[in-house]
């Protein structure tokens, strides 16, 4: 045979068989594949999103709720080369009904997401108010190639109130979507406060509804459909009307504050100050109002009730002292000499009372705030017996609360400063640790639950969340401290009345006027150091601002019947009492107006 034709009958052979393979793969292996295309091609799925859920206060007045409007979407089709008159003159039917519409960028919204294989209609405004839509919703509604859908918005009806609890919402990224791809739906998300922490409750669950369409992308019949689920609500402890007293009282203040149930840990008010305005991160903040927020040396981003940490000063003495009388062989009637400082290694650790307090118990110690007391018995029980008590009452440790990134705080041991300061313990660590001060931080949440700790023998959980739907949730307070411990609790509250009620107590002038009787603490966390060889020092009023000490309250009442804990904090406020005392006061007799004491029979007077 010729040898050309061998070539040729091989080739052709060759071909054939391609064209075999071919014929195999796109009716055997590809069949499921185009099969999927084919069904796409008449069906169309519409993801469902629900609404997401409010938030409210425990009287159900509103914090976040859902604004009411519409979206504008387009024709799947108008992006092909002979339709783009189409699209030009349905965005300029929208934009002479809403001239406050850009056409141009209504157009590019448009061709971002535009695609041939895509077939549900394109929404190129994701919001449009009611109140500008009405108008103008008969005669957009009447093109088939204009498609207006009901909308919401996030909306927080009092700006600033709660803003470091409520939080906000935005624009969900990528890394968010990767965690939770029903985002790529729903396109927003929690960004801080409860909105992020309970998002998932919040958003609800995607629903779909399945379509069979005709060639003009029409709506034949539902073939499946699966509703969103209705929206999920959420009640908060807090009352607004008490939020809104709190707010006005630290209306030209830095700091944070805390009013909670000391049994359940149920919190009624609390913020973190200076505030900011939750609205601005709906629509985009504009540079200026960003720039105000992240140059301002108060910190309004900081929450300062949960990443605040503070030395809490003497309001830690309560704890300091339960120590004492477990290992330093003391009771409570135990008189110890307090002169004006006590000398170790050549230091002088004064008292805060220049000529000091000549000799205490530990009720004295409580009610006048005697330094060198505590000085004197940190030495004989050491560091750690001392941070063991406190760590037991929650020093050191997360919370618990509903808010997400708590700070733990710092609990100083030896081991901790070994660790993360390379330097050894030495005494004088041991002296400013017991009251409060040196490497010993706190945040204002810490305080208020170990004051709750004092006054009901058990440590709660504080939250903000009082139901998530219509589920109420409960939030069951730990038995921590031993027998002997809340055996001494008594005495610990006496010194603690004794400070508001006695007429020697630290905060006895500054809270005389309280309507209801107080057990409380002041305390006062230096900011900067004081000199060896200053005795008298300089009032806290002539310092530099930001020189001055933060100022601690911290409270639980009533005194005979504990029910609330009120815990305050005011950046360089200076004398704690002055700045703290006012506004302690006028937070009880607010609760008091409001009806929190009605039932209460040992109102003072």
């Amino acid at each position: 045979m010729d040898i050309r034709y061998k070539i040729v009958i091989n080739i052709v052979a060759l071909v054939f068989l391609i064209i075999l393979a071919r014929l195999y793969f796109l009716s055997i292996v590809s069949h499921e594949k185009y099969e999927k295309e084919a069904r796409h091609n008449i069906t169309r799925t519409e993801m469902l999103v629900p609404a997401r859920g409010q938030i409210l206060d425990r009287n159900n007045q509103p914090l976040a709720i859902n604004s009411l409007g519409y979206s504008i979407s387009l024709s799947p089709y108008l992006g092909r080369k002979k339709n783009l008159d189409i699209l030009d003159k349905e965005i300029s039917k929208i934009v002479s009904l809403l001239p406050n519409l850009d056409a141009d960028k209504l157009k590019d919204n448009y061709m971002n997401l535009y695609s041939s294989y895509n077939h549900n209609y394109i929404k190129i405004i994701d919001y449009i108010p009611y109140e500008d839509m009405y108008k103008a919703y008969t005669i957009l509604t009447q093109s088939d190639n204009i498609k207006v859908s009901n909308a919401i918005k996030r909306y927080y009806p009092n700006d600033t109130l709660a803003s470091h609890i409520i939080g906000y919402i935005g624009a969900a990224n990528p890394n968010d979507i990767k965690k939770d791809e029903s985002l790529k739906f729903i396109g927003l998300v929690g960004k801080s406060g409860l909105e992020r922490y309970y998002n998932d409750f919040l958003q609800g669950e995607l629903g779909y509804i399945k379509t069979k369409v005709d060639v003009l992308n029409q709506m034949v019949e539902v073939i499946d459909e699966n509703l969103a689920n209705k929206r999920r609500d959420m009640t908060l402890g807090i009352d607004i009307r008490l939020q809104k007293m709190l707010d006005s009282e630290f209306e030209d203040k830095a700091g944070a504050a805390i009013v909670m149930d000391a049994h359940s840990g149920e919190i009624l008010s609390a913020g973190s100050y200076p505030e900011y305005n939750l609205n601005y991160f709906i629509d985009g903040i504009s540079n200026e109002q960003w720039s105000e927020l992240i140059n301002s040396p108060n910190n309004p981003f900081l929450n300062k009730m949960i990443n605040g940490t503070y030395p809490p000063g003497s309001v830690v003495k309560m704890g300091v002292g339960l120590s004492f009388l477990e290992f330093a062989g003391i009771n409570e009637h135990t008189i110890i000499d307090t002169p004006a400082y006590l000398e170790v290694g050549g230091r002088k650790f004064r008292d805060w009372k220049a000529g000091g307090h000549g000799s205490a118990d530990l009720i004295k110690a409580i009610r006048r705030s005697v330094d060198v007391y505590f000085y004197k018995l940190s030495q004989k029980i050491g560091d750690e017996k001392m941070a063991s008590t406190l760590a037991i009452m929650g020093f050191g440790e997360k919370t618990g609360v509903d808010l997400p990134n708590e700070s733990s705080g710092i609990l100083p041991t030896k081991e901790w400063k070994l660790t993360n300061r390379g330097t050894p313990w030495l005494i004088g660590d041991t002296i400013i640790t017991s009251i409060g001060q040196g490497l010993f931080l706190s945040t204002p949440m810490q305080v208020a639950r170990y004051t709750a700790l004092l006054a009901t023998a058990k440590l709660p959980t504080p939250h903000f969340v009082k139901k998530l739907g219509d589920e109420e949730i409960i939030f069951e307070p730990k038995d921590v401290l031993s027998d002997f411990q809340k055996s001494k609790l008594n005495s610990i509250a006496l010194g603690m009345y004794q400070v508001c009620n006695a007429e020697d107590g630290t905060a006895y002038y500054a809270t005389i006027s309280s309507p209801i009787p107080l057990a409380c603490k002041t305390g006062t966390a230096q900011v900067v150091g004081i000199p060896q060889d200053i005795i008298d020092r300089i009032p806290e009023s002539q310092m530099e601002y930001y020189h001055r000490s933060h100022s601690w309250i911290t409270a639980f009442l009533p005194y005979k019947n504990p029910k609330y804990v009120i815990t305050i904090l005011v950046e360089h406020g200076g004398s704690s009492a002055r700045a703290t005392g006012p506004i302690i006061t006028n937070i009880v007799k607010k609760m008091n107006e409001l009806g929190y004491f009605k039932n209460t029979k040992n109102n003072k007077g």
